[in-house]
């Protein structure tokens, strides 16, 4: 087939384009991307000098600077430390990194960009991956045949208002921007069999080891169905076996390539706080944020419910959740790509079928309770990416060829009829329809007026051209595919790029000095007192978690998407009510001062009054108690949180307890740290006891720890509910603690097996 463009114009065009994006944030003083401005509604930033404005609050792109960034900084220090990015010493007492996924410590683009600072490593982030995203869409529009019709696809993908709003949590676009790929991957499978495994096997272990699982398993559900469509037409041709054979091994190849990332994620979801098991009363709160059939109407018009750049947005959930629309006319080119047979109605289906997921429908309850891992995804809206995928596909065939425009300018019409009258009907009581009914008709007539104006032109240009009237029709054609397109890119860009500027961070503000922030020792800790937080308005809150990590501070408190389940309910327990808010079940305060924080290494507790000192704790070995399971454990701990004798449970504390004893309390001990790092703990202590005593150290237990004493192994066992013990022998002792779980092994060892896989099948050759 001879395609009228060449497939490095479309990697050259995309390339520019995101090129021209990051340089638009430089060329604005504003190079890093991230939304680190919010800080400064928080205390200690809120009273430093700046020269820029706070943008309006918005709780979703608040991860980006408290989550994503931070992991960043910290994945890349240890990364040039010499240690593997596994263990968060910073939040939490202690927590995983690498299980929680979006830390992505094993992506190849993070690897490539440690050896640039992090605020910088951000512009290169996006760049990439705006490029990557409309890259593989445009590429696969090509290799589909769709000529021109390629570079708007992949410019309506990159630029989608869903991709602009979710551009600041960086796993997010990481994630998305390999599923053109899938699709290319796909395409080649389908050509070339086994020989084709690579181009699938390595963008789907990509997507997943992006980080962000709730996006990869769309990527992956989405790229099952076109694999099945491949499928049936391969079937029509024969060889319908081996096709399915080579999809599986490439599913396979693929999910192994990720295995040093998922074993682990799969091992910590086991200990996790988050419900694994789904529930009715899980559904309805997971329903929640559904996209509300009031919401349709943003299909066409955007900013019906107002928009988070200008803290107008008053609509269901978050901007971001339900940020699914492509503009007006990008849906009606989107319905004029598709055709009663064809890729155009298979790509449809494939929206639609998202679309109903997002509404919370029956077909997302059984999702919910019958499809692994569906219930652990945050929100139901977030499949609409999905939705925008395929109508940037739509758009791309529908600009192709306008053939059946009246159809589809028909259909545009009664959907646009159904979703008014939706919103007018299934509003809440008592919510004035007047701005939206004005908002409506504003840019109704906005879009008219420019639409006609462009329109105009083209005919008049048609007509001082003269010629026949089969050469008139054609170039009407062409005016009509030029004006249409210039809306669909207008369009986008208004809506979409208008987002990032609350995403944008000028240097000054990357986590600037603060004057008394607390010095600590090895070891020590801080506590920051907080009790409320809030999704609609800047939370009156200071140094939230894990903004202590970026200052290299210790905190008993943290934000992770995963936390250990255990060490939750302790918190629990010593705040005496759920240390999260109820705003967000992720995020762990420390809620109340109490004695027993110096017994979490707490030397510095920060309040509304400042920083306030905390005496440390005496040093001691204790005696243990075992007692039958982990429930008994969790009663002795609420007559007190730091019983004198440590209670344990399960066979391996039996065993433990019968080879050295239960041991005694000996005040008076003496502890000092040699080393603190995030996978290697060494201290000395000396018990001046006769016998052998434990020590409980407060950092939080988890699978994958081990300890030796005085060179030899010896257990370490988890310890009053969320922490660790070791038996110290009398007299002086070196103790240390190391991090190296079997899931990050065996998982190591079987991404290397898959890649040594996939190189030698990209080196067989036909025939061989």
């Amino acid at each position: 087939m001879r395609r009228s463009v060449s497939a490095k114009a479309i990697v050259l065009f995309t390339a520019l384009l995101a090129l021209a994006f990051v340089l638009g944030g430089w060329l604005a003083g504003e190079p890093v991307y991230a939304p680190l401005k919010l800080l400064y509604y928080f205390e200690p930033w809120r009273g430093l000098p700046r020269d820029f404005e706070t943008p309006p609050w918005d709780v979703l792109i608040w991860d980006g600077a408290a989550q994503f960034y931070v992991w960043r900084e910290l994945v890349r220090s240890l990364w040039l430390g010499g240690e593997p990015p596994l263990w968060n010493p910073y939040a939490l007492c202690g927590t995983p990194l690498l299980a929680n996924s979006q830390s992505a410590p094993f992506y190849p683009l993070q690897l490539l960009l440690l050896p640039l600072p992090t605020w910088l490593g951000t512009s290169v982030w996006v760049g990439f991956h705006l490029f990557w995203a409309g890259a593989g869409v445009g590429l696969w529009l090509w290799r589909r045949g769709l000529g021109e019709a390629a570079f708007l696809g992949a410019f309506v993908w990159m630029f989608s208002l869903f991709m602009m709003a979710w551009l600041p949590l960086s796993s997010v676009p990481a994630a998305l921007s390999w599923w053109g790929w899938l699709l290319l991957g796909l395409e080649t499978l389908r050509e070339r069999g086994a020989r084709g495994i690579p181009a699938f096997a390595l963008p789907f272990g990509m997507m997943v080891l992006a980080g962000h699982l709730q996006f990869a398993l769309y990527g992956a559900l989405m790229s099952l169905l076109y694999a099945l469509y491949l499928g049936f037409s391969t079937r029509a041709q024969g060889g319908v076996g081996r096709h399915w054979g080579t999809l599986a091994a490439a599913y396979l190849l693929g999910a192994m390539v990720a295995s040093v990332q998922l074993l682990p994620v799969l091992e910590f979801a086991g200990y996790s706080h988050r419900q694994s098991v789904a529930t009715e009363a899980g559904y309805q709160a997971y329903i929640r944020n559904a996209l509300p059939l009031f919401h349709l109407i943003t299909a066409w018009f955007p900013d019906a419910y107002g928009n988070p750049r200008d803290g107008s947005y008053w609509g269901a959930v978050n901007y971001a959740e339900l940020a699914f629309s492509v503009g007006a006319f990008g849906l009606l080119l989107a319905l004029m790509g598709v055709r009663r047979r064809g890729p155009g109605a298979f790509w449809l289906g494939v929206g639609v079928l998202a679309l109903l997921i997002a509404l919370g429908t029956p077909l997302t309850k059984l999702l919910y309770f019958y499809l692994p891992g569906f219930s652990a995804t945050g929100s139901p809206a977030r499949i609409l990416s999905l939705w925008v995928f395929c109508m940037a596909i739509l758009i791309a065939y529908g600009f192709h060829d306008l053939g059946g425009w009246w159809r589809a300018l028909l259909a545009w019409g009664v959907l646009l009829g159904l979703a008014l009258l939706l919103a007018e009907l299934t509003l809440p009581q008592g919510v004035s329809r007047a701005p939206l009914w004005d908002y409506v008709q504003r840019e109704g007539m906005k879009y008219l007026l420019v639409f006609g104006a462009l329109s105009a032109l083209g005919l008049f240009a048609v007509a001082l051209l003269g010629g026949t009237a089969q050469e008139r029709r054609s170039r009407f054609a062409v005016v009509l595919k030029a004006v249409l397109a210039l809306m669909v890119v207008g369009t986008t860009v208004i809506q979409s790029v208008g987002l990032v500027s609350r995403a944008r961070a000028p240097l000054s503000a990357v986590f600037p000095p603060i004057a008394d922030m607390p010095t600590l020792g090895v070891g020590e800790r801080v506590a920051v007192v907080n009790t409320r937080w809030s999704l609609y308005e800047p939370p009156h809150a200071r140094m939230p978690p894990n903004t202590p990590a970026a200052y290299r501070l210790y905190d008993v408190g943290g934000y992770d998407s995963l936390i250990p389940r255990h060490y939750k309910r302790f918190l629990d327990l010593l705040n005496g009510q759920d240390s999260a808010p109820p705003e967000n079940g992720n995020m762990l305060f420390v809620k109340r001062v109490v004695p027993e924080l110096a017994l979490l290494r707490v030397r510095a507790v920060l309040t509304p009054d400042g920083w306030r000192e905390f005496s440390p704790a005496p040093v001691q070995l204790q005696p243990v108690e075992w007692l039958p399971d982990e429930e008994a454990v969790w009663a002795r701990l609420q007559q007190n949180p730091f019983p004198k004798a440590i209670p344990v449970f399960g066979e391996d504390a039996r065993r433990a307890l019968q080879e050295y004893g239960t041991g005694a309390f000996v005040a008076g001990a003496m502890l000092e740290w040699l080393e603190y790092r995030a996978t290697r703990v060494a201290l000395r202590v000396v018990n001046p006891a006769r016998q052998t005593a434990w020590l409980l150290m407060t950092d939080t237990w988890y699978p994958g720890w081990s300890a030796t004493v005085n060179g030899k192994s010896v257990p370490l066992l988890q310890a009053n509910g969320a922490f660790r013990a070791v038996p110290i022998p009398p007299g002086e002792s070196q103790v240390e603690m190391r991090f190296l779980p079997r899931s990050f092994q065996i998982g190591a060892l079987l991404s290397l097996m898959s890649l040594a896989l996939l190189l030698l099948l990209s080196r067989v050759r036909r025939g061989d």
